[in-house]
């Protein structure tokens, strides 16, 4: 081990289909700094190239590394080695729950973007709002730009801002217990859907959906999901909102409204 190396040591849940699983231990020495995403690459590359795991971006944009690590639900591309060793020896690494394995720590996200469809959400990334902001009287020669951050700066919090990693689903204990819930975020898909459409008949069309069998009433009310989110969607928040926007329908037609 060099002065810019650590040794690090790994437990990981294996599984493949028809064997059953298992805990396997592993150590490599990793860069300090490194995070657990790459010391599975070092796993993979020096070790063990049948271990199973997905990686994609490095920077937590696309969620493809979402598992479990150490009882948590976190991203390994941005989670510390050194962060996760003070916490339990050796790191241990395991798939995401609620969600069927694959093999070792990759599920199939299927069911999780077959929820997305049953909610008639297509997944994009539409435009970022513009934020207002205040120019300056100054002379033309100067591009120097003013930013003034908004008082009500949460509204710009969008669900596009989630990146499919599966957390929510992972932590979620009605997910657990229960195959017919949509979902933590296919419901805050609906949320955002409903702030963002001009079509009163699609806003109704998804409420019907949110008060539906799979709907806002299955949740616990953990929050777990947002405590959980690594891009701070706060999806329990807005399945909340949703709650609220069901009963003030209700109470319209009972008022006739």
């Amino acid at each position: 081990m060099t002065a810019e190396s650590v040794a690090v040591d790994l437990e990981v849940l294996r599984y493949r289909p028809g064997e059953g699983s298992r805990l396997e231990n592993f150590s490599v020495q990793v860069a300090k700094g490194t995070k657990v995403l790459d010391a599975l690459d070092a796993i993979w590359a020096t070790l063990d190239h049948s271990l199973m795991f997905r990686r994609a971006c490095h920077h937590s944009s696309c969620g493809a590394c979402a598992m479990r690590i150490n009882g948590r639900e976190r991203l390994a591309c941005v989670t510390q080695v050194a962060e996760a060793a003070e916490e339990h020896q050796p790191i241990r690494v395991e798939p995401l729950h609620n969600l069927p394995v694959v093999g070792d720590l990759v599920v199939d996200v299927a069911g999780f973007f077959a929820r997305m469809t049953a909610s008639d959400l297509v997944i994009t990334r539409s435009a970022e709002p513009e934020l207002p902001v205040s120019v300056d009287p100054l002379p033309a020669s100067l591009s120097l730009r003013q930013v003034v951050v908004p008082e009500d700066l949460d509204r710009f919090i969008r669900f596009e801002s989630c990146i499919e990693c599966g957390i929510c689903v992972s932590v979620c204990p009605s997910m657990a217990a229960d195959d017919g819930f949509l979902g933590p975020a296919a419901l805050a898909g609906i949320h955002r859907t409903r702030e963002a459409t001009g079509d009163a008949t699609e806003s109704a069309h998804l409420l019907a959906l949110a008060d539906g069998d799979g709907g806002v009433w299955r949740c616990h009310s953990s929050f777990e999901c947002t405590a959980s989110c690594p891009q701070a969607v706060d999806p329990a928040g807005r399945i909340m909102s949703l709650r609220g926007q069901i009963l003030a329908r209700r109470w319209g037609r009972m008022w006739g409204r």
